[in-house]
């Protein structure tokens, strides 16, 4: 389709005109679609032509050059029509649109018209982007774009925001068209003109389609969908049906989903008159039937679509559909026939890429099945052959836009052989630069294993000497607990009773026989301090080893311990099962020695002793307001080592927190360690 004045070119499926140099078939479509829109146009024309001279009728285009030629019209009059022949003819001969857009641009300039200035250098760049000179068209859109800034002429700079994305994306250049179209939308929006907006979205979208994206395009194609609704645009509501369609089908939907929007597409250009796009739309239909394996029905529409391209000429169109066909019966198993359509697609010259990309591929793995290597050696070389070729051209498109501007101005000095050179250099610095990168690659991911490796012998050096402490002090700790209860057990079962046996005779030693006054006492003070020595016999044996913890555990031990110690409380918390005995015990023995340590140096008036016992850890904690000191300045006395390797021994963490305030030393024992 032509688009609207104002320079609107559609990058996705809205058209295909624009995507690259228009070919002789296209231009004799764009000649049936233009005799459409001149019908509305050229009254205007034939009426502007009247009032020209008395005896001019309604003519066509050429009678309006004539008209022009005759120098009888105003500058102003003059302008008028340069500009609508610029415009129209940009779509079906560049270089005429060219022509006329630079005679115009040359009256605008004289007259100081800053607005038919900005228009000209903008129809002009979209001139040369319809006849594929990418780099000239952009140096006239960057002279129209500051004229319409000053003039905040909205349509006009949303124009050009828009071809500009249209070069980028022919170039491949996907984020800069995306942000490009973007502002475009941005401009629309702003002034609430909602006329251009049907096809900018669709460009959107069309963009995201082709960086399968299709998620991101839904959105806009359903924006598009209802403004071409509201504006009554069948055209680009057929448009946005087969996008639709196309992206329900990238997307899983169902396939009723995708064929109704097929079928409503084809029905609405059919109103319209468009057999291409009506064309299309049966592609898409064809497509969405062999994609859900459908064969039966998918091959007869491929089939009819084929024969309407190649009634309208367009190579393009017939490529698409001959692609459509060879899918569809590569599907179907017939990879013979797949292959002769293939073969018939790379007979169109099609320059798609993707369209390039399929036939191969079908070639390539036809030939396979059918049992011929070397074919399929053959299409492979060729395909790999085209991938670079467009990778080539794709480098080149990409080249700085101040190296595209200097090219364009010296074209006339025809350095393609210095242009060949700079890109042997180029492609050898990047040679260079990627071999480069790789053996600094490979180099630092030797360096980085060798850090590794050392690093996890260091680690597992430092666990073996770890494991080989942590042995030895629970076997330090394991003889320490045999010895204690041996010692206790002696202490309370020899001594102990060697005592109560002694206290039970001395009695009986003093008889019937009477004594002094002073033998009497000092018998009875001697009395005393036996029962003094046989209590702290079994004071010392019960701390020792006490009883109560081997019979009811931590909780009992631990009270009856702070019990007998008039600054100590005892806080319990948690459940009171047992834990294991070596566990319980240096439990014991490091609340044991805190409690003394605090009596010893803290000179506090409190103890807190708290133990919180959980199914998976132990904690427990000593606090006191005595007066403190600085674990780091401080060196750690036995006591504390000693605690800090039993504790280590269980692979637990102790933490200690002092001030002036008082002392808290905090242990922690996760039992899932110990399991």
């Amino acid at each position: 389709m032509i688009p609207p004045k104002g320079g609107f070119y559609s990058a996705g499926v809205m058209t295909i005109f624009v995507l690259d140099k228009p070919d002789k078939q296209s231009i004799m479509m764009m000649k049936i679609i233009f005799k459409k829109i001149q019908r509305i146009r050229h009254l205007w024309l034939c009426l502007l032509a009247m009032s020209f001279s008395s005896g001019v009728f309604c003519q066509n285009l050429d009678s309006l050059e004539q008209v022009l030629q005759t120098g009888k019209l105003t500058v102003g009059d003059q302008i008028k029509i340069l500009d609508d022949l610029n415009w129209f003819y940009n779509s079906v001969d560049a270089g005429r649109s060219i022509h006329y857009g630079k005679l115009g641009l040359e009256l605008a300039q004289k007259t100081g018209n800053k607005k038919m200035t900005g228009t000209f250098l903008k129809n002009i760049g979209v001139s040369y982007y319809m006849d594929g000179v990418n780099d000239t068209a952009m140096i006239y859109l960057e002279k129209a774009k500051p004229i319409a800034e000053n003039l905040n002429d909205y349509r006009m700079l949303a124009a050009i925001y828009n071809t500009y994305a249209n070069i980028y994306r022919v170039q491949s250049m996907y984020n800069e068209a995306i942000e490009n179209y973007l502002n475009a939308a941005k401009t629309l929006e702003a002034h609430q003109d909602i006329n251009g907006l049907t096809l900018i979205y669709s460009n959107i979208a069309g963009i995201y389609q082709i960086m399968a994206n299709h998620r991101q395009a839904l959105p806009y194609l359903k924006k598009a969908e209802q403004l071409a609704i509201k504006t009554k645009d069948n055209e680009g509501l057929g448009s946005v049906y087969i996008a639709l369609s196309d992206v329900g089908l990238e997307l899983g939907d169902p396939k009723d989903t995708s064929v109704q929007y097929a079928q409503k597409a084809m029905k609405l250009f059919g109103q319209t008159g468009n057999r291409l796009f009506e064309n299309k739309a049966l592609q898409t239909l064809a497509k969405v039937y062999y994609h859900h394996h459908e064969y039966n029905v998918a091959v007869p529409l491929a089939r009819q679509a084929v024969d309407r391209a190649k009634d309208l000429g367009f190579a393009r169109n017939t490529a698409e559909a001959l692609t459509i066909m060879s899918n569809t019966l590569f599907y179907q198993g017939h990879y013979a026939r797949s292959a002769e359509v293939a073969i018939e697609v790379l007979a169109t010259d099609s320059t798609d890429i993707n369209i390039i990309r399929n036939i191969y591929s079908n070639l390539v793995l036809a030939n396979a099945y059918l049992g011929h290597p070397d074919l399929s050696y053959k299409y492979m070389d060729r395909y790999r052959e085209f991938a670079d070729r467009h990778t080539t051209e794709s480098y080149q498109k990409s080249l700085s836009e101040l190296q595209v501007r200097y090219e364009t101005q010296k074209k006339e000095l025809k350095i393609e052989a210095l242009e060949k050179q700079h890109q042997l250099y180029i492609w050898l610095g990047i040679a260079g630069a990627l071999l480069l990168l790789i053996a600094l690659a490979f180099a630092y991911i030797r360096y980085r294993l060798a850090v590794s490796r050392r690093k996890l012998a260091e680690k597992e050096t430092q666990r073996l000497e770890q494991e080989k402490q942590l042995v030895a002090v629970q076997a330090t700790l394991d003889g320490e607990t045999a010895e204690r209860t041996r010692l206790a057990r002696d202490l309370h079962d020899g001594l102990g009773s060697m005592l109560s046996a002694v206290k039970l005779n001395l009695p009986q030693v003093q008889g019937n026989a009477l004594l002094e006054s002073v033998d009497v006492s000092r018998f009875q003070k001697a009395m005393g301090m036996l029962d003094d020595s046989i209590q702290e016999l079994r004071r010392v044996a019960h701390h020792m080893m006490p009883e109560s913890l081997l019979r009811f555990g931590l909780k009992v031990s631990l009270s009856d311990f702070c019990a007998a110690i008039p600054l100590a409380r005892f806080h319990y918390f948690g459940n009171e099962a047992r834990l294991p005995e070596k566990m319980e015990i240096m439990i014991y023995r490091c609340i044991h020695e805190l409690v003394n340590n605090v009596l010893k140096h803290a000179e506090a008036t409190q103890i807190n002793v708290q133990l919180v016992q959980e199914a998976d850890r132990v904690s427990f904690t000593v606090q006191d307001n005595g007066k403190g000191f600085k674990p780091d300045s401080t060196t750690e006395g036995m006591g504390l080592q000693n605690i800090r390797s039993r504790v280590e021994a269980f692979q637990g963490k102790m933490e200690i927190l002092s001030s002036a305030q008082g002392t808290e030393i905090h242990i922690e024992l996760d039992l899932t360690k110990l399991s």
